[in-house]
């Protein structure tokens, strides 16, 4: 059996992706890596309700204490952000609208941030704060993040090939591989479904392909002794499955003398009961902070994205866990012709500068902002004894730092990179600490000279679209409120008896935690 690409495919899948939204702990990446929502401003729940209040003024204040020189630096800071808004109910009726300030995910360079405080304070009432969760995968690749198409839902799904009802095989093998030609070899899972009607996952990490007219999954097993493998397939029950243990040397992958793969069981579940028992299996502190709903909706959209980019999610609890945003909904009421001052506070944590290097950039979501009837205006100061050295809007040096007044809502988001002096040397990165707008500008400059090649990507892109469009088209066819203040934990504890352990049997304290 020939394997080209999936040799290399399988070397370069994470042991463990990610980061845990926890107290904590958060696997380990690189100092420059930006992961989910380093800050935005408020959510609301309705569109609708939204739609009707008009933010009057908002104003952000970043008071930026220091510039952490370390992860355990970072964890300490005592830099932060104000965000003030005004708001005016101009209707004739009270209107409760349920709010979320998107907490996101910790940055990934700490392994913890428990001394970390957010407060919410309103004119005239105490605010009950709710944990909700969503998933995020982990933003490699730059994709944008849409904090409206994102928010938690109160019910379960059903918009989905994973309804709660649909069935599940499970597949458990018992495979004994032996010892030499490598630490690991290639189990392989064959069979043959329709791919709109049954979609393969494994336990643990692994990668699916199709070969010799069959899908495939591919996973890592160890050399040397006998494991536990589980395959699970959702929907159909698919057809001529078989499974085997092979070497990965060179282009062609030949089976493993001496390897034995055995179907110790065979059983079937439903979608929503496989689910159920993963959150049942989480220690109580976990489920304490995570709705059982939340992590529904969490596996659905992780099992939905691994299908996406081709290549599996591991089922299982911890595979959720490792990539949740995190969430703090509240209520506010606005009672009709009033204004109420809302004010929440928020930590700062910048993404820190490569080595040698003397730059931090903060970023920040202003785009939350368009949900309103009117944006009235802006002011944003930043609070610091450092020097702005670029940023994606433009400020002027001010009595204390910097400020920047605008009516109406600048359009993008917000970047800051803050130096310590006005003379910091060049970083490594020649345009990661640039404003977008200026990263743009510099890379339209630099490929000016393949003008043509971007035409033919984008004539190959449209037509790949209509193509797309023609077969949906084909498918279809067949077929308020007095003063108060909270003060919150940014990232409670999940943690549990189903932590992880690591290559060296050293236990992994990132799994079993979230938010």
């Amino acid at each position: 059996m020939k394997v080209r690409a999936w040799h290399a495919l399988l070397a370069a899948l994470p042991v463990a992706a990610g980061g845990v939204l926890g107290a904590g702990t958060l696997r380990a990446a690189a100092y420059g890596e930006r992961d989910g929502v380093n800050g935005s401003d408020i959510v609301a729940d309705d569109a609708a309700d939204a739609a009707c209040v008009i933010l009057e003024r908002e104003t952000l204040t970043f008071y930026i204490d220091d510039l952490p020189a370390s992860a355990d630096a970072a964890k300490e800071s005592t830099s932060r952000v104000s965000a003030e808004y005004t708001l005016y109910n101009p209707t004739a009726e009270d209107l409760s609208l349920r709010l979320y300030l998107p907490v996101g995910s910790s940055p990934a360079y700490l392994d913890g941030v428990s001394s970390a405080r957010y407060t919410v304070t309103a004119e005239g009432e105490s605010l009950r704060l709710t944990a909700r969760h969503t998933y995020q995968e982990r933003n490699y690749f730059g994709a944008a993040f849409d904090l409206d198409g994102e928010r938690p839902r109160d019910e379960r799904r059903q918009d989905t090939f994973f309804g709660e009802e649909v069935s599940v095989t499970i597949y458990t093998y018992t495979v004994s591989v032996p010892a030499g030609g490598g630490d690991t070899r290639t189990f392989i899972f064959r069979y043959d479904a329709n791919p709109r009607r049954t979609q393969i996952f494994s336990a643990e990490n692994g990668a699916l392909g199709v070969s010799n007219g069959s899908g495939e999954l591919y996973m890592n097993v160890a050399s040397g002794k006998t494991q536990q493998v589980v395959v699970y397939a959702v929907g159909d029950v698919p057809d001529g499955v078989s499974a085997d243990v092979y070497s990965m040397a060179g282009a062609e992958a030949r089976p493993v003398q001496g390897a034995e793969v055995a179907l110790s069981r065979e059983e079937s579940t439903t979608f929503g009961a496989l689910v159920d028992g993963m959150y049942a299996a989480l220690p109580q502190t976990t489920r304490g902070v995570l709705s059982s709903v939340d992590f529904y909706n969490a596996a659905v959209a992780m099992l939905e994205g691994g299908e996406q980019a081709g290549l599996t999610s591991r089922a299982d609890a911890t595979a959720v866990l490792e990539n949740l945003m995190l969430w703090y909904e509240y209520e506010l009421t606005l009672p009709a012709g009033a204004r109420v001052t809302h004010t929440v506070t928020a930590p700062l944590y910048p993404d820190l500068p490569e080595e040698g290097g003397e730059r931090w950039t903060y970023h920040y979501l202003l785009s939350p902002g368009q949900q309103w009837k009117k944006f009235g205006g802006i002011e944003i100061r930043v609070v610091t004894s450092y020097h702005i050295e670029n940023g994606s809007l433009e400020f002027t040096a001010d009595e204390g730092g910097f400020v920047y007044v605008k009516e109406g809502l600048p359009l993008g988001e917000l970047v800051l990179t803050v130096t310590p002096s006005q003379t910091a040397p060049t970083d490594p990165d020649t345009y990661g600490d640039q404003p977008p707008t200026l990263v743009t500008a510099l890379i339209i400059l630099g490929v000016t000279v393949g003008i043509a090649a971007v035409v033919l990507a984008i004539v190959v892109l449209a037509r790949r679209r209509a193509n797309k469009r023609a077969r949906a088209e084909e498918e279809k066819c067949r077929g308020g409120t007095t003063e108060g203040k909270v003060d919150i934990e940014p990232f409670p504890e999940l943690g549990g008896e189903n932590d992880e352990k690591d290559e060296n049997g050293k236990k992994d304290e990132n799994d079993g935690r979230s938010d």
